[in-house]
């Protein structure tokens, strides 16, 4: 069940209000009245089943009554570093990726992205993007949202990032991309994190290519079709989560 965010920490028992939106879809979209219960988590991640005493336009009050149990974060750290699509096809792999258990998401500019963006409206956009995994995160359980960073370009991107011991480039038709099948489980490294560079609806610029293979990332093959950028996304961290993480 999705639960609902209270910015302060709770305690068993006390009475408690909430203002704003989370207010607002508890008592008017989803139409709680006096009496029913919901779930609710703090800031520090406590999770309650709790009980709506009332509520006016603008505010309720409500009891935490029990504890909740988590879902417990994937073992798997999973970032996804992401050229710029189109905001459509953003937003599909934001919500999907945060539902799938990625761990962070980096985005950049790349060069066969849209023009549209504007690297000046950075703050809006990240404000934008870390409601929708905040969203996803509430609708399928999860503690905590993914982290979410901005770059201008993919150099800037590749310079800011800590090591990752397994970074994946999805290129089609890259001569010496592997399989992640075809790889041993056995080991620490691979158990452990990996980082997956997808590129735009038009593609990796062969700079960017050359670029990011420099850095140490592996072409990666996932099969003989071009998939879309959102695509490429879920599958990408679909397959990770089966082979080594959660799913």
């Amino acid at each position: 069940m999705s639960y609902f965010i209270f910015d302060g920490v709770l305690n068993l028992g006390k009475q408690y209000e909430l203002k704003g939106e989370e207010s607002s879809h508890i008592t008017k979209s989803r139409r709680l009245r006096p009496g029913d219960s919901f779930l609710v988590q703090d800031q520090q991640g406590q999770r309650f089943e709790a009980i709506l005493k009332s509520f006016d336009r603008n505010s309720l009050l409500f009891t935490p009554q029990k504890p909740v149990a988590i879902p417990p974060a994937s073992s798997l750290r999973i970032e996804i570093l992401q050229a710029l699509p189109k905001q459509k096809a953003l937003d599909f792999i934001l919500q999907k990726t945060t539902e799938l258990g990625v761990s962070r998401l980096d985005v950049f500019c790349g060069m066969h992205s849209p023009k549209t963006f504007r690297a000046s409206e950075k703050q809006h956009h990240l404000k934008r993007w870390q409601r929708i995994v905040s969203e996803a995160s509430k609708q399928c359980g999860r503690q905590f949202p993914p982290e979410i960073h901005f770059h201008p370009d993919i150099s800037a991107a590749l310079e800011t990032l800590p090591e990752c011991p397994n970074s994946w480039m999805l290129v089609p038709e890259a001569a010496d991309a592997v399989s992640w099948k075809k790889i041993s489980s056995s080991g620490d490294d691979i158990i452990k994190h990996h980082r997956v560079l997808i590129g735009p609806e038009g593609g990796f610029h062969q700079d960017e290519i050359k670029l990011s293979l420099r850095s140490g990332m592996r072409p990666v093959y996932l099969g003989p079709r071009i998939l879309r950028s959102e695509t490429a996304a879920m599958s990408a961290v679909s397959i990770l989560q089966f082979l080594w993480g959660d799913l």
